[in-house]
């Protein structure tokens, strides 16, 4: 692991974190543990000695642990420690400052909706989460299935489908990444077609009263 060898938090942090690949490697890592044939696929681009690389130097620095899942999975994931899931609140703001160099994707871009997944936490009027919101939410984004889901008044995403969904809302990623952007409401999307619910009707309005201005 390179050094910047400069006694200041912010060197020492990017001593860590700063290599090309890693900051995504945690930002994947934050929606749950992952193989590391996930991490491969979800990180197009990415080649198999560099992701072996960056994922040793996260577990040396304590930020992400190796476990191995009980039959009949029986396989091993990397997931995040309690270091490494502090990043949350680091990657969410630079998400939210990424939402000014972020317009439409060329063509030579991969698109994933889950990783507009922080722009629905950074949508979130914090005021809006009752202490005993209890609802789950299943988004389906294209082909992709996300859940968000309440728990002690804080929002958490996941990738993967619901067990019992509230609500079912359906999109396509371009509609989602211009809801995460702001640039379209939730009912422009509904009235248009391109983002449809389906679900209990109360539901539906606690969902709305989360994500309105």
């Amino acid at each position: 692991m390179r050094s910047y060898q400069q006694f200041c938090p912010a060197a020492r942090a990017l001593d860590v974190v700063g290599e090309r690949w890693t900051l995504l490697i945690v930002r994947d890592l934050l929606l749950g543990p992952k193989r590391y044939t996930d991490l491969q696929t979800g990180l197009p681009g990415i080649g198999p000695n560099v992701l072996a690389e960056r994922l040793r130097s996260l577990e040396a620095a304590g930020l992400v642990a190796k476990r191995r899942l009980p039959p009949p999975a029986a396989s091993t994931v990397y997931e995040l420690t309690d270091l490494g899931a502090g990043l949350r609140p680091v990657l969410e703001e630079l998400f939210h400052w990424g939402l000014h160099f972020a317009a439409a994707p060329s063509a030579a871009d991969a698109v994933k909706a889950s990783w507009w997944l922080p722009a629905i936490r950074a949508a979130i009027r914090p005021e809006s989460v009752p202490a005993d919101f209890d609802d789950t939410y299943e988004l389906r984004i294209g082909d992709e299935v996300v859940t968000i889901a309440g728990k002690a008044g804080d929002i958490l995403a996941r990738e993967g489908p619901a067990d019992d969904p509230d609500l079912v809302l359906r999109t396509d990623p371009m509609t989602f990444a211009l809801l995460g952007r702001g640039e379209l409401s939730a009912r422009e999307a509904a009235r248009s077609g391109a983002l449809t619910v389906e679900g209990d009707a109360a539901a539906a309005q606690r969902c709305a009263a989360l994500f309105a201005n």
